[in-house]
């Protein structure tokens, strides 16, 4: 018995041996993954964007369309398709862990040559094989096989919710553009179609002027070149009307006629809660940071998956049933069959194989660093870029209230004084002109901080939180 123990031992520690034929030194990742602390960001706390932050617009037409958008676009379809089909992969890779059972039967008709092995009665006669067995394997995962597959199967499936995250992110950013695109496109036409209206009231009193003899027909020509310019101008804002009806059809997943009744108002006040510093414990946690961190992990438990195929593979494969010649004693005692016992194979030499696949899963882990870096470093750089835009909109806004309160009051005292026969219709005309600009110029301010604030969102990750860490990593 300990000769027997001795001998099988004996065999392990050669094919143990014999592995060492087959190495990874030399290969490991290259890449270094960047922390937060690298790109040296303020670790000050500020109020984190809830997934509801498109709430605080208090726009019920913006929350419809975008909760329709998030049940009917392909985009949001396409991602859940891919959380599906991954988490089926990990279902599938934590099953390998258990053992494998079945059931075999068979039944052969068969007929035995007279002219080899098979003596009389079967020579010459037609017989059936009979099998009925019941076969088990077990791997025994001695090298974390199983466990860093599962692993990885299940950072791929954490990157795909992510992923689904980002793209509901995405498609809630682009309907708030294109609605607050067609609330700019009628704010401002309601100032040209005022405008225009002020335009042809200076023709008519050009006209009067020149009949008196007050004002020349250069006057009158000046007057009238305008009035043209504004229609044009209409028919922009109105072509960007359409244009943003029609996009935001596309992003709910409907004909261009289901949005063409849509009337979008810009919010009377818009609240911009601008960080005094990039937060890097926020844009840690953007969704497709957080894909990208377990896309990078995934590929680091790749490794670790292929470094086993380096070491012996032990299985334990047993089987029981019955067998027979015939069916006159298939399920008797005496046709019982059965076998266990372990099998091991290990690579030895394979032509540098095993060390191309080991060299390509760490180029793999390395690309997938390098991609949540750059992930990293864009979205440093686009937060860093939405909070210049808004203290710079807010200066501007600030300004413009100024020169817009200026221009209201001179047509507050223009009119006044036209009431009191001090000053002529146009003047009170040219004051409103003035007026009317700086009315438009404060609803493309408007328009512009609520873009930036989308932005803002959007580069903040809408509120978006996985716990998955740097440290996780190799």
């Amino acid at each position: 018995m300990k000769k027997h123990h001795l001998k099988r031992s004996s065999i392990l520690l050669i094919s143990l041996a014999l592995a060492g034929c087959v190495n990874y030194s030399g290969i490991s990742p290259q890449a270094v993954i960047t922390s937060t602390d690298d790109l040296k960001l303020s670790s000050a706390a500020i109020q984190w964007p809830g997934a509801a932050s498109w709430e605080t617009l208090n726009d019920p037409v913006l929350t419809s369309l975008m909760e329709q958008a998030l049940e009917k676009n392909p985009t949001i379809k396409l991602a859940k398709a891919r959380l599906d089909k991954v988490a089926a992969i990990a279902r599938a890779t934590d099953a390998s862990k258990l053992p494998t059972v079945g059931v075999a039967a068979s039944v052969t008709p068969e007929h035995f040559t007279e002219n080899y092995i098979y003596p009389p009665p079967f020579a010459g006669s037609v017989y059936s094989t009979n099998l009925l067995m019941l076969n088990a394997k077990y791997e025994f995962d001695f090298w974390g096989k199983n466990r860093a597959a599962l692993d990885a199967a299940l950072s791929n499936e954490r990157a795909a919710r992510a992923e689904i995250q980002s793209a509901r992110l995405l498609i809630e950013a682009s309907v708030a553009k294109s609605y607050f695109s067609l609330a700019r496109a009628i704010e401002q036409k309601k100032i040209l179609e005022a405008t225009l209206a002020q335009r042809e009231e200076l023709l008519n009193v050009a006209h009067q002027r020149l009949n008196a003899g007050l004002d020349t027909e250069q006057d009158v020509q000046i007057s009238r070149g305008s009035v043209p310019a504004i229609r044009a101008e209409i028919i922009k804002q109105e072509e960007q009307m359409s244009l943003s009806r029609n996009a935001l059809a596309a992003l709910i997943g409907k004909g261009p006629e289901a949005t063409q009744n849509i009337v979008a108002t810009l919010p009377s006040k818009v609240n911009m809660n601008v960080p005094d510093a990039i937060p890097a414990e926020l844009i840690g946690r953007r969704a497709d940071i957080s894909a990208a961190r377990d896309r990078a992990l995934a590929a680091s438990k790749q490794i670790d998956v292929t470094k086993t195929e380096f070491y012996p593979n032990i299985n334990l494969t047993a089987f029981a049933g019955f067998s027979s010649l015939g069916f006159g004693h298939w399920l008797d005692g005496s046709s019982r069959d059965y076998a266990v016992g372990p099998a091991i194979s290990l690579p030895i030499f394979d032509g540098g194989r095993l060390r191309a696949d080991l060299s390509s899963k760490t180029a793999e882990y390395d690309m997938a660093v390098e991609s949540y870096n750059q992930t990293l470093i864009e979205a440093v750089h686009d937060v860093a870029d939405q909070i210049s835009s808004l203290r710079s909109i807010a200066k501007l806004q600030k300004q413009q209230a100024e020169q817009q309160a200026s221009a209201q009051a001179v047509f507050d005292l223009a009119q006044q004084r036209e009431k009191a026969g001090l000053v002529s219709r146009i003047t009170v005309l040219n004051a409103q002109s003035a007026l009317l600009s700086q009315q438009s110029a404060e609803i493309e301010l408007k328009t512009r901080a609520v873009d930036l604030t989308i932005n803002l969102v959007r580069a903040l990750g809408g509120g978006f939180n996985d716990q998955t860490t740097v440290s996780s990593f190799k």
